[in-house]
């Protein structure tokens, strides 16, 4: 039997960096958001989305959604983005995965998610990753170098970041403070996150720049 994959794409961040809500921003014609929603709606192994937006957002993120079939409920985000998700947990029906994914990562293509997802399968637990370029260096409180850590241990942790559904109820019940990162949080509840490594380009829009980068992505591929 085909394991079933609910999706939250938690959309209530303030957008503080980006100057206004990022989201709204529009990208060849279409909000950031709506991208990143076409994209889950087409992955073939996505059987249903939740949207935690932010209370005066909810409306327009109906009627954004309105479109994808797949988009089963938009609700009230919370004051983080944890408190986000879970809300989205109790909006999804039973599903074999929870597969969460950043709003403001718009350039995910349908294929690339499925192909997390069925690594998900065969893991358990999965978290896209990317290898990291540049030399990281771990400071003290004062700023001073420690240790210049290998590169070849460390990635980039993005979304999606996927893990069996029981598992990830479980880390949230036993989460006692809040976590930005799904994979943090499941660690701390003895599970085993695996990083899969992403290939292409899937990056979070922070800053206008980062959005004018996506858009010429997207032009790029409309004329690919």
């Amino acid at each position: 039997m085909a394991k079933t994959f609910g999706v939250i794409i938690p959309a209530a961040g303030s957008g503080t960096r980006f100057g206004e809500d990022k989201l709204m921003f529009d990208l060849c014609g279409k909000p950031v958001l709506w991208h990143t929603l076409q994209a889950f709606e087409q992955a073939k192994s996505v059987t249903a989305i939740v949207v935690p937006t932010r209370k005066e957002s909810i409306c327009f993120v109906k009627e954004l959604s309105a479109e994808f079939s797949k988009v089963v409920a938009v609700v009230e985000g919370g004051s983080s983005r944890q408190q986000s998700v879970q809300r989205g947990l109790l909006a999804l029906p039973q599903v074999d995965f929870i597969s969460i994914h950043d709003a403001a990562r718009p350039l995910i293509l349908p294929e690339q998610i499925d192909l997390i997802h069925r690594s998900a399968i065969k893991y358990g637990s999965v978290c896209a990753a990317t290898p990291v370029v540049d030399t990281i260096q771990q400071i003290d409180g004062e700023g001073y170098i420690l240790q210049t850590p290998d590169r070849a241990s460390l990635m980039a942790a993005a979304t999606p970041q996927v893990f069996a559904y029981d598992l990830y109820r479980k880390a949230c019940l036993q989460a006692e403070s809040d976590y930005t990162d799904d994979a943090g949080m499941v660690r701390a509840a003895g599970g085993k996150v695996k990083a899969v490594l992403f290939q292409g380009e899937n990056f979070k829009i922070t800053t206008r720049e980062d959005a004018l980068r996506a858009q010429q992505v997207l032009l790029n591929r409309s004329e690919a």
